[in-house]
């Protein structure tokens, strides 16, 4: 079915801007292998998130999760097999703890859908020597409100924090900060249903300069420079093309964002009459689309039944990981029931860079007709 509000629409720079940016790569003859657009894109990425970082291109979002996992969380898994991780957050995230031989520990989100403090502490405080790592995830690319909490607890049971913030390049902590700086790192995804896209891509960021250089170590191989493989690497690298694509689009990021979230406050305005929840901090996200809280779980599935029939391409997301069968082995020791209230209930709606005031309106019209 060809919705007529479809819920994501990417937005790319002008062909022929793009078409130029090729014709430079070819006659550089220089395609992949940390090329001139790849070292702009990192420094531009750095200038952008105003922060003394330092930023690691990947091919994508999951390799860099799977690269940080391996230099952070991998040196301690001999013993320490666990990781934290929210159920609700995509497959990904879990998948990489698969991946590199260690077992996810589900935990609940709290009222505001980020990932449940006091849960993650009372666990470490009878469980500390199985865990490895938190993989934190800043839900919907939004930044936690309680980040601070979140490395205090990390730092007094002495764990290594992954943030997984793929949505949210170009997102604000509460104070204001730009997401990117916390934690002993930070994930980005560029992929092309971000508001930061490039098509395929991911970032790593972090304070640690030499953490960093390990990860883009490991993107090639694990090669140091004399080209000998001192650690475990794999081939993750960001190919120019992209490269170049992620320097004009963030040229216009602050653009897109300012219009996304000025979508984004209209929504909240017609919705205001409404037993809707939104959450804190959207506002200063990038907004990937619009995710809100229905007051019951009939209403939602109603409403999201009827949104579809009428065009309008609304969905529900994130399917909690322990609804996967992948991970039905694993051991639930944790209850999840905020987790399954809100993907119960959570209706999410459509926002693109130029969404037409139209279409918010007509998309409010069809939720406030529902009885």
């Amino acid at each position: 079915m060809k919705y007529k509000i479809p819920f994501i629409r990417p937005n790319f720079p002008d062909p022929n801007l793009i078409a130029g940016d090729i014709k430079k790569i070819v006659s550089a003859n220089w395609y992949t292998n940390f090329g001139p657009y790849e070292q702009k894109l990192r420094q531009e990425c750095i200038r952008y998130l105003n922060h003394d970082v330092s930023i690691c291109t990947t091919s994508n979002a999951t390799l860099a999760l799977d690269v940080a996992i391996k230099n952070l969380f991998f040196p301690l898994s001999t013993k320490k097999r666990k990781v934290i991780i929210p159920s609700f957050t995509f497959v990904a995230g879990g998948e990489m703890i698969l991946a590199n031989g260690m077992e996810p520990v589900f935990i609940d989100i709290d009222d505001n859908w980020q990932p449940d403090i006091e849960q993650a502490r009372e666990y470490l405080e009878s469980h500390s020597d199985e865990i490895a790592g938190i993989l934190l995830c800043n839900t919907f690319g939004v930044g936690n409100v309680l980040v601070k909490k979140w490395e205090e607890l990390a730092t007094l049971f002495e764990k290594r924090m992954i943030i997984d913030s793929a949505a949210g390049f170009g997102s604000l902590y509460e104070n204001g900060e730009k997401i990117g700086a916390r934690g002993d790192c930070e994930i980005f995804s560029l992929h092309a249903t971000k508001p930061f896209s490039v098509g395929e891509g991911g970032l790593i960021s972090s304070k640690n300069k030499e953490f960093i250089e390990k990860c883009r170590e490991a993107t090639n191989f694990g090669f140091s420079e004399d080209r000998k493989a001192t650690h475990l690497g794999t081939n993750a690298k960001l190919g120019e093309i992209y490269c170049a694509i992620g320097v004009r689009q963030l040229a216009r990021l602050d653009e897109k964002l300012s219009k996304r979230r000025a979508s984004y406050a209209k929504y909240k305005n017609v919705f205001e009459s409404l037993d809707f929840k939104f959450q804190k901090n959207m506002e200063n996200s990038t907004i990937g689309f619009v995710p809100v809280e229905a007051p019951d779980a009939e209403f939602a599935n109603k409403a999201i039944h009827i949104l579809q029939d009428n065009g309008v391409q609304a969905q529900k997301y994130y399917d909690p990981l322990t609804n996967h069968p992948l991970f039905d082995k694993y051991e639930k020791p944790l209850p999840l029931h905020m987790t399954n209230r809100l993907y119960e209930r959570i209706i999410c709606l459509p926002l693109h860079d130029d969404m037409d005031d139209k279409d918010i309106f007509a998309i409010s019209r069809i939720i406030g007709s529902i009885s």
